[in-house]
């Protein structure tokens, strides 16, 4: 029977209505994916990478960062990090869920997965999913501006150094005050600015900055694990920075990003204000006017008073004086002076230098002995008179904790923290020494501080009061330099403190050598970009130049034998050389300013000087 009109508008009524089931059905698993709780952002969205070529095998060669939210349905519940390579979806790791909701990850990007163009990546739990993308692009130019960058550094340090000893000791300082000044606002190492931001503000928080708490205030690896003098300072910064700016108080969780929880290094994140290089500047002031007043009291302990320029010049303390953002500069210049006082016999301030140091960071303690050893054999028991000074620093730091609200708490984590350093409450290794082979052979820990540094150390001061020892800068130098043998944190600006010393012994080559090392190790673990702050360079790897600098990076960490000879082999052997060196029997390397300082009856003890001697 042929069919009539009306069997023809029913029957094309059926088939739309067939055509709309079929849609909705492909449609609604896509909008359900897009609100079924996980979603998945990645940065950079545009990698410039420094090559025509992406690497040849599976070498990992660049990062992209995965930044997955979820609701709290999927806590304890694995989710799935895929990648879209060959016309398949490839799983590239699992994660597990939070109570934070958040978990950053990864992507390491090589031939495998990636490709020039667009690229895909998926989080998946369930039948939820969630994808973004990102592109890769060809940029050969980065490479070649990014030893543009180098050069120009080097070629400014460069100039630095050669108007410093061209000006001299009574210009120069001008020059170099405007210079860090200059610098220090609009950089810092990012992880630690964020401490010497965060301690200020968690005291104006009425939050304990040395102790987290229970339950914790925030995350106890974020404590400040340092003596406490600082941190008032922080806190008069901030209030400083508000009132320049009329920024509000951050509240307490602001100063914890959700990063934390999988990338604690990430956590400089929470707090980026436009109007961050003043805040900065504010926190870096006694850094800056350290590095200064140590220049100038190695001028006056010197016979020529040649050392500013060398000093105030030096690259190293250019970084971590102007550059970085870490108290060294401040614990060096108070023992300098200390040790300047000590040699003009005035014991009193000595000590409240040495002790007031330590107040900032441990490490100027280990002149408080060398001083009693150096007078108890000389004076007696009148020798004790003077330790008294070290009171105002130790009643400064128990009010500090006591203002706090964890008196014994925060003087327990100070020296659990100082006496082996852990990170996470486990034992690690950091910076130039050879206790990286332990952790690149998974060694157990091991605590070499305690059973050789330490006793090594009271032998020294043993020696120095039975041989009617003097020479305050060899044993100065000499306890420093067991410290970085024995201790499994030896940071780069830890070179700070052995730094004024060695020039002040006259010792060219060994400053060299104790500059190039902490700046190699820095050059290999670090993008340079990283050190511009993040108020002007917000994300860091968005630039190609950066890449190209991460690769140099990523194959620093990828290179057991590259790092282990920059970070262990070498400044173990610098260190062994120079210790040797001060040992030598019957050497003093002492100046000539120095020798004039003592009085007559201690010339007599100082063995003939080697004077202007170079390692």
């Amino acid at each position: 029977m042929p069919a009539t009109h009306a069997d023809f508008r029913k029957g094309a009524l059926l088939t739309g209505l067939a055509l709309l089931v079929l849609a909705l059905a492909s449609v609604a698993p896509a909008a359900a994916a897009s609100e079924c709780g996980i979603t998945v952002n990645v940065q950079p969205s545009v990698v410039n990478y420094p090559s025509p070529s992406l690497p040849a095998g599976n070498q990992a060669a660049f990062g992209e960062t995965i930044d997955v939210n979820y609701s709290l349905a999927f806590v304890n519940k694995t989710i799935t990090v895929l990648y879209y390579s060959g016309g398949n979806w490839q799983p590239s790791e699992n994660i597990v869920g939070n109570t934070v909701g958040y978990t950053r990850t990864y992507l390491p990007l090589h031939v495998g997965q990636a490709v020039f163009g667009s690229n895909s990546v998926r989080v998946v739990s369930g039948a939820c999913d969630s994808s973004a993308s990102f592109t890769i692009v060809s940029d050969p130019a980065a490479n070649y501006w990014v030893v543009a960058a180098y050069a120009v550094v080097w070629a400014a340090i460069s100039l630095f150094l050669f108007a410093g000893l061209r000006l001299g000791k009574k210009w120069f300082p001008v020059v170099a005050a405007a210079t860090y000044l200059a610098i220090a606002p609009f950089t810092g190492q990012r992880y630690d600015v964020y401490f010497l931001i965060s301690s200020g503000v968690r005291m104006l928080q009425h939050v304990n900055p040395f102790n987290p708490g229970v339950p914790p205030a925030y995350p106890g690896t974020y404590k400040w694990a340092f003596p406490p003098l600082y941190v008032p300072y922080g806190a008069l910064s901030f209030l400083t920075y508000q009132g320049i700016t009329h920024s509000s108080l951050p509240a307490v969780g602001a100063l914890t990003p959700p990063s934390w929880y999988t990338s604690m290094f990430d956590v400089w994140e929470a707090f980026v204000p436009s109007s961050l290089p003043i805040l900065v500047l504010l926190l870096k002031l006694p850094m800056v006017v350290s590095v200064l007043v140590a220049g100038l009291l190695l001028s006056r302990m010197t016979a020529a008073g040649s050392t500013s320029p060398l000093w105030l010049a030096n690259p190293l303390v250019i970084l971590v004086g102007a550059v970085w953002g870490t108290l060294d500069p401040i614990t060096a210049a108070l023992a300098i002076g200390a040790v300047y006082m000590f040699q003009k016999n005035r014991y009193y301030p000595a000590y409240l230098l040495a002790s007031m140091g330590a107040a900032v960071k441990i490490w100027p303690v280990l002149l408080i002995p060398l001083f009693l050893a150096i007078t108890l054999r000389r004076e007696g028991l009148s020798a004790l008179k003077p330790l008294a000074a070290i009171l105002p620093a130790a009643l400064l730091c128990l009010g500090i904790y006591s203002v706090s609200g964890g008196l014994g708490s925060d003087i327990y984590t100070l020296l659990y923290a100082r006496a082996i350093p852990t990170f996470g409450n486990s034992f690690t290794v950091s910076g130039l020494t050879w206790q990286q082979f332990l952790s690149f052979w998974n060694a157990p820990a091991l605590p070499i501080f305690l059973v050789v540094g330490i006793p090594a150390y009271l032998a020294v001061i043993v020696w120095v009061y039975c041989r009617r020892e003097v020479d305050i800068v060899k044993w100065t130098i000499v306890s420093e330099l067991i410290f970085f043998l024995t201790y499994n944190y030896v940071n780069p600006q830890y070179f700070l403190w052995v730094l004024p010393f060695l020039i002040l012994q006259g010792r060219k080559v060994t400053t060299a050598m104790f500059t190039a090392l902490p700046l190699l190790s820095v050059f290999f673990a670090y993008n340079i970009y990283y050190f511009v702050s993040p108020a002007v360079l917000p994300d860091y790897s968005s630039l190609g130049s950066s890449i190209a600098d991460q690769l140099k990076v990523a194959f620093f960490n990828q290179t057991p034998w590259l790092s282990l000879l920059v970070l262990g082999v070498l400044p173990t052997f610098a260190y062994a050389l120079t210790l040797l060196s001060e040992l030598k029997p019957g050497v003093s390397i002492t100046l000539p300013s120095l020798r004039r300082s003592l009085s007559e009856d201690e010339k007599g003890l100082v063995p003939q000087a080697v004077e202007g001697r170079h390692s």
